[in-house]
């Protein structure tokens, strides 16, 4: 024992404390140049802040702006990484922030301040997560130009660059969606919602051959099919979503569930009350809600056997609402004598019970 606190004492102690050291020497060192550089950096942003809202907010002049830019580059430190980041950075809060078709002039200006080229770089970069900034800032801007630098992305290793380049295609042209039908990757749900919330944005037309998608081998571009015909509320389809009812992924049978009620296809009643022996519990209720929206007699008459069955009490109060939606006066007459239901539709017709 006294060996070893001999060696700690003698070796261990005096590293970690030149470790200590040197530690205190690197931060004191950084805050040093930290409070050297904040006032040159605040000088510079404020300068930048005030001559973007200058420009932009003033007619657009090709000739005029080309010369007032050239000579503001001379008044702040242009040459260096961090400027041109800080311009890019404001120019890009700027046009998400502000309404009305300005787009020409935040691009004028970024091409004047050769942003574009640092755009590039990132672009170029080794480091997945400066590629993903790349895109970012196209994306931001609107900048179609750079399209063609992000096609080659759609096939990088990188699971997030891929992803990433994805979603920057459809923002950049969104008018283009029928290219999606021949992306071979699964489009994950954080992928499906952006690219809805980009549609929504864009009010973009409806992909030509959208027939196409729900017939995919892809299962996520099926899902995101299904979601674009309720976007557009195409109905042109109805058959092939029927049959995509008894689809071998049940992820698509559940979009599919879902599609039938949200474009009224009555058609697929018998299909759904078919297939839901087959089904799991999260489908089971799916097409219990799409049944209240779309289900006739046959619904009817198929629910309340299921209730007579002893069916799983974990579907039996959804199977009672759906019944008390087709027929609001069934259970007037029907299932008098069983009290578990009666409480159950109590409980549905009694919303604040």
């Amino acid at each position: 024992m006294d060996v070893l606190i001999y060696y700690f004492v003698l070796i261990v102690l005096p590293v970690l404390i030149c470790g200590f050291i040197l530690l205190i020497a690197i931060l004191i060192i950084n805050r040093f140049r930290y409070d050297l550089f904040y006032p040159k950096f605040e000088a510079a942003k404020n300068e930048i802040d005030s001559f973007l809202t200058n420009m932009i907010f003033s007619p657009f002049d090709e000739t005029l702006f080309k010369t007032e830019i050239e000579q503001f580059k001379k008044l702040i430190p242009f040459e260096k990484k961090w400027c041109k980041k800080l311009i890019l950075n404001e120019i890009i809060f700027l046009k998400l922030n502000l309404k009305g078709d300005v787009t020409k002039t935040f691009h004028f200006i970024y091409e004047q301040f050769n942003l574009f080229e640092y755009t590039k770089k990132l672009l170029k970069s080794r480091r997945f997560y400066l590629k993903c900034i790349g895109m970012y800032q196209l994306e931001s801007l609107e900048y179609k130009k750079g399209v063609h630098f992000i096609t080659p992305l759609l096939n990088h290793k990188n699971r997030s660059v891929k992803s990433s380049a994805f979603l920057s295609l459809i923002s950049l042209k969104p008018n283009k969606l029928e290219s999606l039908i021949d992306f071979s990757h699964q489009i994950t749900i954080a992928e499906e919602i952006n690219i809805m919330d980009i549609l929504h944005q864009k009010k973009t037309k409806m992909p030509s051959n959208l027939h196409q998608w729900i017939v995919s081998d892809n299962i996520s571009i099926i899902k995101l099919g299904i979601k674009l015909m309720m976007f557009y509320n195409y109905t042109n389809e109805n058959k092939t979503i029927v049959e995509l009812l008894k689809h071998n992924d049940k992820s698509v049978r559940y979009e599919a569930i879902t599609a039938v009620k949200f474009l009224f296809i009555y058609e697929a009643e018998s299909t759904l009350i078919e297939q839901f022996i087959s089904e799991d519990t999260k489908n089971k209720l799916e097409i219990f809600n799409t049944l209240s929206g779309i289900g006739m007699t046959d619904s009817q008459n198929f629910i309340a056997q299921l209730l007579e069955n002893k069916t799983a009490e974990n579907i039996k109060l959804d199977a009672v609402y759906c019944l008390n939606n087709i027929n609001p006066y069934y259970f007037e007459n029907h299932f008098l004598d069983n009290e578990d239901i009666q409480k159950m539709v109590k409980h549905v017709t009694t919303p604040y019970l």
